[in-house]
Protein backbone atom coordinates (compact mmCIF):
# COMPACT_ATOMS: atom_id res chain seq x y z
CA UNK A 1 0.00 0.00 0.00
CA UNK A 2 1.52 3.06 -1.29
CA UNK A 3 -0.23 6.14 0.69
CA UNK A 4 0.31 10.00 1.25
CA UNK A 5 -0.09 11.71 4.05
CA UNK A 6 0.01 14.61 6.04
CA UNK A 7 1.34 13.39 9.61
CA UNK A 8 0.73 15.81 12.75
CA UNK A 9 2.59 15.17 16.28
CA UNK A 10 1.51 17.94 18.98
CA UNK A 11 2.89 18.28 22.19
CA UNK A 12 3.72 20.55 25.22
CA UNK A 13 7.27 21.71 26.21
CA UNK A 14 6.92 24.48 28.75
CA UNK A 15 10.40 25.51 28.36
CA UNK A 16 9.58 27.12 24.65
CA UNK A 17 6.75 29.13 26.52
CA UNK A 18 7.27 32.87 24.92
CA UNK A 19 4.02 34.85 25.97
CA UNK A 20 5.76 36.32 28.51
CA UNK A 21 8.23 37.75 26.63
CA UNK A 22 5.93 39.09 23.30
CA UNK A 23 2.44 38.73 24.31
CA UNK A 24 1.68 39.77 20.43
CA UNK A 25 2.98 37.68 18.47
CA UNK A 26 0.53 34.29 18.04
CA UNK A 27 3.23 31.83 16.96
CA UNK A 28 6.62 30.49 15.69
CA UNK A 29 7.53 29.43 12.79
CA UNK A 30 10.24 27.12 11.36
CA UNK A 31 11.95 25.07 8.89
CA UNK A 32 13.32 21.65 9.40
CA UNK A 33 16.65 22.52 10.05
CA UNK A 34 15.14 23.66 13.44
CA UNK A 35 13.75 21.09 14.61
CA UNK A 36 16.94 19.30 15.64
CA UNK A 37 17.77 21.80 18.23
CA UNK A 38 13.87 20.86 19.91
CA UNK A 39 12.99 17.75 21.84
CA UNK A 40 10.80 15.50 20.04
CA UNK A 41 8.34 12.64 20.85
CA UNK A 42 10.50 10.49 17.92
CA UNK A 43 6.95 9.06 16.13
CA UNK A 44 7.40 6.69 13.18
CA UNK A 45 5.36 4.27 11.46
CA UNK A 46 6.62 0.54 12.39
CA UNK A 47 4.70 -1.30 9.63
CA UNK A 48 6.55 0.65 6.69
CA UNK A 49 9.00 -0.31 3.90
CA UNK A 50 10.19 3.12 3.48
CA UNK A 51 8.84 6.87 4.27
CA UNK A 52 9.86 9.38 2.05
CA UNK A 53 9.53 13.31 3.21
CA UNK A 54 8.40 15.36 0.10
CA UNK A 55 10.85 17.67 -1.35
CA UNK A 56 9.42 20.24 -3.68
CA UNK A 57 11.87 21.44 -4.01
CA UNK A 58 12.26 21.38 -0.25
CA UNK A 59 11.56 18.99 2.30
CA UNK A 60 7.53 19.74 3.45
CA UNK A 61 7.97 20.49 7.14
CA UNK A 62 5.93 22.45 9.18
CA UNK A 63 7.53 23.47 13.02
CA UNK A 64 5.14 26.02 14.68
CA UNK A 65 5.77 27.14 18.61
CA UNK A 66 3.10 28.30 20.18
CA UNK A 67 2.96 31.01 23.54
CA UNK A 68 2.23 28.62 25.67
CA UNK A 69 5.15 25.99 24.44
CA UNK A 70 2.84 23.89 22.76
CA UNK A 71 4.77 22.73 19.52
CA UNK A 72 2.77 21.65 16.26
CA UNK A 73 5.27 19.38 14.12
CA UNK A 74 3.79 18.33 10.78
CA UNK A 75 5.29 16.79 7.48
CA UNK A 76 3.96 15.29 4.51
CA UNK A 77 5.24 12.04 3.65
CA UNK A 78 4.77 9.25 1.45
CA UNK A 79 4.32 5.81 3.20
CA UNK A 80 4.78 2.53 1.57
CA UNK A 81 3.39 -0.24 3.55
CA UNK A 82 2.86 -4.14 3.34
CA UNK A 83 -0.61 -4.71 3.21
CA UNK A 84 -1.43 -8.40 3.92
CA UNK A 85 -4.49 -9.69 1.29
CA UNK A 86 -6.66 -12.14 1.44
CA UNK A 87 -7.76 -12.68 -2.05
CA UNK A 88 -10.10 -16.10 -1.34
CA UNK A 89 -13.25 -13.82 -3.04
CA UNK A 90 -11.30 -12.08 -5.49
CA UNK A 91 -12.60 -9.99 -7.41
CA UNK A 92 -15.51 -9.51 -5.29
CA UNK A 93 -13.42 -8.94 -2.24
CA UNK A 94 -12.51 -6.55 0.78
CA UNK A 95 -9.08 -5.83 1.98
CA UNK A 96 -7.88 -4.38 5.43
CA UNK A 97 -4.59 -2.54 5.75
CA UNK A 98 -3.12 -0.87 8.62
CA UNK A 99 -0.66 1.56 9.71
CA UNK A 100 1.08 1.72 13.03
CA UNK A 101 2.85 4.89 14.80
CA UNK A 102 4.64 4.86 17.51
CA UNK A 103 7.80 6.44 19.21
CA UNK A 104 10.43 4.61 18.75
CA UNK A 105 12.62 6.46 20.83
CA UNK A 106 10.05 6.35 24.37
CA UNK A 107 8.59 3.94 26.19
CA UNK A 108 5.11 4.62 28.34
CA UNK A 109 7.11 5.69 31.66
CA UNK A 110 8.63 8.36 28.88
CA UNK A 111 5.97 9.65 26.54
CA UNK A 112 2.26 8.92 26.58
CA UNK A 113 0.54 9.38 23.19
CA UNK A 114 -3.17 9.45 22.07
CA UNK A 115 -5.25 10.36 19.15
CA UNK A 116 -6.70 13.88 18.52
CA UNK A 117 -10.36 14.21 18.42
CA UNK A 118 -9.98 14.30 14.90
CA UNK A 119 -7.65 11.65 14.41
CA UNK A 120 -8.14 10.89 10.41
CA UNK A 121 -9.30 13.05 7.80
CA UNK A 122 -9.86 12.09 4.37
CA UNK A 123 -9.68 14.38 1.32
CA UNK A 124 -13.14 15.08 0.05
CA UNK A 125 -11.76 14.06 -3.95
CA UNK A 126 -9.86 11.17 -2.90
CA UNK A 127 -10.14 8.67 -5.82
CA UNK A 128 -8.60 4.82 -6.15
CA UNK A 129 -8.88 3.12 -9.43
CA UNK A 130 -9.46 -0.58 -8.03
CA UNK A 131 -10.64 0.10 -5.04
CA UNK A 132 -12.95 2.26 -2.96
CA UNK A 133 -12.47 3.32 0.80
CA UNK A 134 -15.59 1.98 3.12
CA UNK A 135 -14.11 2.60 6.51
CA UNK A 136 -11.30 4.23 8.15
CA UNK A 137 -10.80 2.91 12.59
CA UNK A 138 -8.03 4.02 15.00
CA UNK A 139 -7.31 2.01 17.86
CA UNK A 140 -4.56 2.27 20.93
CA UNK A 141 -3.06 -0.11 22.52
CA UNK A 142 0.70 -0.91 24.36
CA UNK A 143 2.76 -3.71 22.81
CA UNK A 144 5.04 -5.47 25.25
CA UNK A 145 8.84 -5.20 23.99
CA UNK A 146 11.98 -6.60 25.81
CA UNK A 147 12.71 -3.40 26.88
CA UNK A 148 9.60 -2.39 28.65
CA UNK A 149 5.98 -1.33 26.82
CA UNK A 150 5.30 1.47 24.10
CA UNK A 151 2.12 2.66 23.14
CA UNK A 152 1.09 2.12 19.33
CA UNK A 153 -1.30 3.98 17.78
CA UNK A 154 -3.02 2.13 14.56
CA UNK A 155 -5.33 3.52 11.34
CA UNK A 156 -6.92 0.12 10.33
CA UNK A 157 -8.68 1.39 6.79
CA UNK A 158 -10.90 -1.20 4.99
CA UNK A 159 -11.12 -0.92 1.02
CA UNK A 160 -13.82 -2.68 -1.08
CA UNK A 161 -12.72 -3.81 -4.80
CA UNK A 162 -14.16 -2.62 -7.97
CA UNK A 163 -15.42 -5.37 -9.63
CA UNK A 164 -16.81 -3.97 -12.43
CA UNK A 165 -13.28 -4.34 -14.96
CA UNK A 166 -12.96 -8.11 -14.08
CA UNK A 167 -17.02 -8.77 -14.93
CA UNK A 168 -16.66 -7.25 -18.12
CA UNK A 169 -13.20 -8.39 -18.95
CA UNK A 170 -13.25 -12.05 -17.42
CA UNK A 171 -17.21 -13.09 -16.06
CA UNK A 172 -18.70 -11.54 -19.19
CA UNK A 173 -16.80 -13.27 -21.76
CA UNK A 174 -16.51 -16.67 -20.07
CA UNK A 175 -20.41 -16.52 -19.46
CA UNK A 176 -20.40 -15.88 -23.20
CA UNK A 177 -18.48 -18.98 -24.35
CA UNK A 178 -20.34 -21.28 -21.79
CA UNK A 179 -23.96 -19.86 -23.54
CA UNK A 180 -22.43 -20.54 -26.98
CA UNK A 181 -21.91 -24.17 -26.20
CA UNK A 182 -24.94 -24.23 -24.73
CA UNK A 183 -26.78 -23.54 -28.66
CA UNK A 184 -25.21 -27.14 -30.23
CA UNK A 185 -28.38 -27.91 -28.20
CA UNK A 186 -30.20 -26.26 -30.60
CA UNK A 187 -29.02 -27.76 -33.15
CA UNK A 188 -30.14 -30.81 -34.92
CA UNK A 189 -29.26 -34.25 -33.88
CA UNK A 190 -28.00 -35.26 -36.82
CA UNK A 191 -25.41 -32.10 -37.45
CA UNK A 192 -22.64 -33.31 -35.70
CA UNK A 193 -19.82 -31.57 -37.30
CA UNK A 194 -21.31 -27.91 -36.70
CA UNK A 195 -22.10 -29.17 -33.16
CA UNK A 196 -18.51 -30.81 -32.61
CA UNK A 197 -17.24 -27.32 -34.16
CA UNK A 198 -19.41 -25.12 -32.03
CA UNK A 199 -18.29 -27.06 -28.95
CA UNK A 200 -14.47 -26.91 -29.06
CA UNK A 201 -14.13 -23.23 -30.24
CA UNK A 202 -16.60 -22.80 -27.02
CA UNK A 203 -13.31 -24.14 -25.52
CA UNK A 204 -10.88 -22.02 -27.33
CA UNK A 205 -13.60 -18.60 -27.87
CA UNK A 206 -12.48 -15.25 -29.09
CA UNK A 207 -12.70 -11.94 -26.90
CA UNK A 208 -13.56 -9.05 -29.36
CA UNK A 209 -12.24 -5.95 -27.59
CA UNK A 210 -13.00 -2.17 -28.93
CA UNK A 211 -10.69 0.68 -27.83
CA UNK A 212 -12.97 2.74 -29.14
CA UNK A 213 -10.54 6.13 -28.68
CA UNK A 214 -8.35 4.73 -30.95
CA UNK A 215 -11.07 2.93 -33.33
CA UNK A 216 -8.38 -0.29 -32.73
CA UNK A 217 -10.08 -3.54 -32.66
CA UNK A 218 -8.29 -6.52 -31.21
CA UNK A 219 -9.06 -10.04 -30.55
CA UNK A 220 -7.31 -11.87 -27.79
CA UNK A 221 -7.84 -15.38 -27.04
CA UNK A 222 -9.19 -15.50 -23.69
CA UNK A 223 -7.18 -17.51 -21.30
CA UNK A 224 -4.42 -14.91 -22.23
CA UNK A 225 -6.84 -12.14 -20.59
CA UNK A 226 -7.13 -14.39 -17.55
CA UNK A 227 -4.02 -15.02 -17.50
CA UNK A 228 -3.16 -11.32 -17.53
CA UNK A 229 -5.36 -11.00 -14.75
CA UNK A 230 -3.71 -13.50 -12.85
CA UNK A 231 -0.61 -12.40 -13.08
CA UNK A 232 -1.40 -9.42 -11.48
CA UNK A 233 -2.35 -10.94 -8.38
CA UNK A 234 0.74 -12.35 -5.49
CA UNK A 235 1.03 -15.65 -5.95
CA UNK A 236 -1.29 -17.34 -3.47
CA UNK A 237 -1.41 -21.54 -2.26
CA UNK A 238 -5.21 -21.55 -1.61
CA UNK A 239 -8.10 -21.23 -4.70
CA UNK A 240 -9.38 -18.05 -5.19
CA UNK A 241 -13.27 -17.09 -6.32
CA UNK A 242 -12.24 -16.48 -10.08
CA UNK A 243 -10.39 -19.51 -9.91
CA UNK A 244 -13.42 -21.57 -9.35
CA UNK A 245 -15.62 -19.75 -11.82
CA UNK A 246 -13.22 -20.63 -14.49
CA UNK A 247 -13.35 -23.99 -13.19
CA UNK A 248 -17.26 -24.04 -13.31
CA UNK A 249 -17.34 -22.84 -16.58
CA UNK A 250 -14.67 -25.72 -18.25
CA UNK A 251 -16.98 -28.20 -16.16
CA UNK A 252 -19.95 -26.80 -18.23
CA UNK A 253 -18.33 -26.73 -21.39
CA UNK A 254 -16.86 -30.43 -20.79
CA UNK A 255 -20.10 -31.43 -20.05
CA UNK A 256 -21.97 -30.11 -23.03
CA UNK A 257 -18.62 -32.00 -25.06
CA UNK A 258 -20.05 -35.18 -23.26
CA UNK A 259 -23.75 -35.03 -24.14
CA UNK A 260 -22.49 -34.05 -27.91
CA UNK A 261 -20.05 -37.59 -27.73
CA UNK A 262 -23.35 -39.59 -26.40
CA UNK A 263 -25.53 -38.16 -29.18
CA UNK A 264 -23.11 -39.05 -31.65
CA UNK A 265 -22.71 -42.96 -30.57
CA UNK A 266 -26.05 -42.94 -31.28
CA UNK A 267 -25.93 -41.38 -34.50
CA UNK A 268 -22.85 -44.08 -34.92
CA UNK A 269 -25.82 -46.89 -33.97
CA UNK A 270 -28.03 -45.22 -36.58
CA UNK A 271 -25.44 -45.50 -39.41
CA UNK A 272 -24.71 -48.87 -38.96
CA UNK A 273 -28.28 -50.03 -38.72
CA UNK A 274 -28.79 -48.05 -42.06
CA UNK A 275 -26.18 -49.96 -43.94
CA UNK A 276 -27.38 -53.00 -42.39
CA UNK A 277 -31.02 -52.32 -43.49
CA UNK A 278 -29.04 -51.22 -46.75
CA UNK A 279 -28.34 -54.37 -47.21
CA UNK A 280 -31.32 -56.28 -46.54
CA UNK A 281 -33.30 -53.61 -48.91
CA UNK A 282 -30.45 -54.90 -51.89
CA UNK A 283 -31.17 -58.28 -51.15
CA UNK A 284 -35.24 -57.81 -51.44
CA UNK A 285 -34.55 -56.06 -54.68
CA UNK A 286 -32.67 -58.67 -56.39
CA UNK A 287 -35.00 -61.28 -54.90
CA UNK A 288 -38.04 -59.02 -56.80
CA UNK A 289 -36.07 -58.83 -60.08
CA UNK A 290 -35.57 -62.61 -59.92
CA UNK A 291 -39.40 -63.05 -59.62
CA UNK A 292 -39.35 -61.85 -63.06
CA UNK A 293 -37.84 -64.49 -64.48
CA UNK A 294 -40.33 -66.56 -62.57
CA UNK A 295 -43.04 -64.99 -64.31
CA UNK A 296 -41.43 -65.18 -67.53
CA UNK A 297 -41.35 -68.89 -67.46
CA UNK A 298 -44.71 -69.01 -66.24
CA UNK A 299 -46.09 -67.35 -69.40
CA UNK A 300 -44.16 -69.93 -71.90
CA UNK A 301 -44.85 -72.67 -70.00
CA UNK A 302 -48.94 -71.70 -69.94
CA UNK A 303 -48.76 -71.84 -73.21
CA UNK A 304 -48.19 -75.39 -73.75
CA UNK A 305 -51.08 -77.55 -72.85
CA UNK A 306 -49.48 -80.19 -71.58
CA UNK A 307 -49.13 -82.66 -68.34
CA UNK A 308 -45.27 -81.40 -67.67
CA UNK A 309 -45.81 -78.36 -68.20
CA UNK A 310 -48.34 -78.27 -65.86
CA UNK A 311 -46.18 -79.59 -63.36
CA UNK A 312 -43.61 -76.85 -64.11
CA UNK A 313 -46.64 -74.28 -63.23
CA UNK A 314 -47.40 -75.52 -59.95
CA UNK A 315 -43.76 -75.64 -58.62
CA UNK A 316 -43.55 -72.07 -59.75
CA UNK A 317 -46.80 -71.13 -58.09
CA UNK A 318 -45.16 -72.84 -55.27
CA UNK A 319 -41.70 -70.43 -55.45
CA UNK A 320 -44.05 -67.04 -55.75
CA UNK A 321 -45.84 -68.30 -52.47
CA UNK A 322 -41.73 -68.66 -51.11
CA UNK A 323 -41.05 -65.01 -52.54
CA UNK A 324 -44.01 -63.55 -50.85
CA UNK A 325 -43.04 -65.23 -47.23
CA UNK A 326 -40.13 -63.30 -47.40
CA UNK A 327 -41.04 -60.23 -49.04
CA UNK A 328 -43.44 -60.01 -45.88
CA UNK A 329 -40.60 -60.86 -43.28
CA UNK A 330 -38.16 -58.05 -44.97
CA UNK A 331 -41.06 -55.70 -44.70
CA UNK A 332 -41.38 -56.73 -41.05
CA UNK A 333 -37.73 -56.10 -40.39
CA UNK A 334 -38.12 -52.82 -41.86
CA UNK A 335 -40.67 -51.30 -39.80
CA UNK A 336 -38.90 -52.47 -36.99
CA UNK A 337 -35.82 -50.51 -37.64
CA UNK A 338 -37.50 -47.83 -38.72
CA UNK A 339 -39.51 -47.91 -35.48
CA UNK A 340 -35.91 -48.25 -33.89
CA UNK A 341 -34.43 -45.32 -35.52
CA UNK A 342 -36.83 -43.07 -34.41
CA UNK A 343 -36.80 -44.41 -30.96
CA UNK A 344 -32.96 -43.07 -31.07
CA UNK A 345 -33.52 -39.96 -32.56
CA UNK A 346 -36.45 -39.16 -29.98
CA UNK A 347 -33.58 -40.03 -27.45
CA UNK A 348 -30.78 -37.81 -28.67
CA UNK A 349 -33.64 -34.77 -28.95
CA UNK A 350 -35.14 -34.93 -25.21
CA UNK A 351 -31.57 -35.21 -23.71
CA UNK A 352 -31.02 -32.00 -26.11
CA UNK A 353 -34.14 -30.45 -24.64
CA UNK A 354 -33.30 -30.79 -21.11
CA UNK A 355 -29.84 -30.07 -21.28
CA UNK A 356 -31.11 -26.84 -22.80
CA UNK A 357 -32.80 -26.16 -19.53
CA UNK A 358 -30.97 -27.87 -17.11
CA UNK A 359 -27.36 -26.34 -18.04
CA UNK A 360 -28.82 -22.46 -17.41
CA UNK A 361 -30.42 -23.12 -14.33
CA UNK A 362 -27.50 -25.22 -12.54
CA UNK A 363 -25.11 -22.35 -13.54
Amino acid sequence: MLICIRFSAIWNDPRLAFSHLDSERKNLSFDDSFEHFLWGPNICVVNTKTSVIHKSPKPNVLLMVMPNGTVWLNYRVKVQSPCEMNLQRFPIDKQLCSLVFESYSYNTAMVKIDWMPTAVTMLPDIEIPDFEIIRVQTFKHAEEYKAGQWYRLTIEIEFKRKYLYYILQCYFPTYISVFFSWISFCIDTRALPARIILGVNSLMSLTYQVWFDTLIFSVEYLYFQFGNIISSLPPVSYVKAIDLWMISCLIFIFATLLELAFVAYQDKRLILKTNQSGNTALQVVMAFMKSFDVFKDYAVRAMEDSPSRKSDNSSSCISMEQMDLDSRANDRRRMAYIRKRHKLLDIGSRLDKISFIVFPLVN
